[in-house]
């Protein structure tokens, strides 16, 4: 992943999936870096990896767009390559994935057939992550090159879906559930990330963010048009980039924030070289991010043991939408907790374990039919998180400077 001063972000203005449209902008965008011919060989096996998390339609803005793989597609085959599409949906098989999001189309116009991401395999993991070894689909160890082709969206969870966040779905099946399980704080769960990066070695990220998905995402969100094709080699920079262009700060999203704290790629603005517009004409101003109510907790001086305490009264809660819910159960089978925190067949009064629940929202992020909504506790409606916070951390400084005029 390129860092430092030369690291290269591209925008490219794109209002449009019509897929020529699509083809010409992407060819823009990867003109800085000498095009596609740059990462891809004659005779390379590439696998293009994009966001595939479930049976979602194209236009409700949770998968990458089909004409955004259409065109990555054309350019490998045009610089020598042999592409092919992979990715281990959250939801449903790879097959009934593609056909919902319109994939098997782009399968039968380009002749890149589907790759199956779900044999595991360990890998090693270079560099000083915190895991040495990673269980990955084996079928990466298979390819020469792999593109990402993320999709711009919020995340409940970890703020913002985009080039990094997209690698966890080279994790195969439930095994991703599994390390919901094992890290359930959002910087581990960042670490694990870049760990997964470091491991697979992407060579470039394509960002569809022609439409994006704003609120409660990675799937229940809403769309949101911003017409902008990002492309780099440092994916920290192209996630860095992505969130100036929603009104976020790096800093806000754990991904960024873990690799800027291990020196990994770049986030800040003035040390990366971007071509295309100026970014800052591309930037909206009123994008809704993902509801994110306990976070001002993180920064009280308290011990970790307190803060979940804590964070467990403030914080969203899933609730099923019996409207709404077909109890396929998805969420039932994806939750992490065993046994299962939520229960769709259970009486309203009943589906949810609070004890047990982590709040990973796994249920909110795969859920197909949008059952699951996250809601404010009864606690954070009767007493607002931030004055309490802010009295808190007013209280310890108190107690703090009171403690050292003591000992003077």
């Amino acid at each position: 992943m390129t860092a430092g001063p030369t690291a290269l972000v591209s925008l490219t203005k794109l209002a449009t999936y019509e897929p020529m449209a699509v083809l010409q902008a992407m060819r823009t965008c990867l003109e800085p870096f000498g095009g596609m011919a740059t990462f891809v060989k004659p005779g390379q096996k590439v696998l293009l990896k994009p966001n595939l998390l479930g049976p979602f339609p194209a236009d409700q803005a949770v998968t990458t767009h089909p004409s955004i793989v259409r065109a990555a597609a054309i350019l490998v085959r045009e610089a020598g390559g042999r592409p092919y599409i992979g990715d281990s949906p959250a939801v449903g098989r790879l097959s009934q994935v593609a056909g919902v999001t319109g994939m098997l189309d782009v399968v039968a116009e380009t002749g890149a057939p589907l790759l199956e991401l779900e044999e595991p395999g360990e890998f090693e993991v270079p560099g000083h992550g915190i895991f040495p070894r990673l269980v990955l689909a084996r079928t990466l160890s298979q390819v020469d090159v792999v593109i990402s082709l993320p999709k711009l969206k919020t995340h409940s969870q970890m703020i913002l879906t985009g080039a990094l966040k997209n690698q966890f779905g080279c994790v195969p099946g439930l095994l991703k559930s599994e390390w919901h399980f094992r890290l359930q704080e959002r910087k581990w769960l960042a670490a694990l990330l870049l760990d997964i990066h470091r491991a697979i070695r992407p060579c470039l990220a394509i960002m569809d963010a022609v439409v994006a998905m704003e609120g409660p995402g990675p799937s229940a969100g809403h769309p949101r048009p911003l017409g902008v094709l990002l492309a780099g080699t440092d994916f920290v920079a192209v996630d860095a980039v992505a969130c100036h262009l929603i009104g976020l700060s790096p800093a806000q999203v754990p991904s960024c924030r873990a690799a800027h704290e291990q020196g990994v790629g770049e986030t800040d603005l003035q040390r990366l070289r971007l071509v295309g517009p100026d970014w800052r004409t591309l930037r909206v101003s009123d994008f809704q991010p993902p509801p994110q109510p306990a976070e001002v907790l993180r920064l009280l001086p308290l011990p970790p043991a307190l803060l979940r305490g804590l964070r467990r009264q403030w914080t969203l809660r899933p609730v099923i939408l019996p409207g709404r819910c077909t109890r396929c159960g998805i969420c039932e089978e994806r939750c992490p907790v065993r046994p299962s925190a939520i229960h769709p067949r259970a009486c309203p009064s009943h589906q949810l374990d609070d004890r047990r629940c982590i709040r990973c929202y796994c249920c909110h992020e795969f859920c197909p039919a949008h059952a699951i909504v996250l809601r404010s506790s009864r606690t954070s409606r009767w007493l607002p998180l931030r004055p309490v916070a802010r009295g808190v951390n007013r209280l310890l400084g108190w107690l703090a400077a009171l403690r050292q005029d003591r000992t003077h």
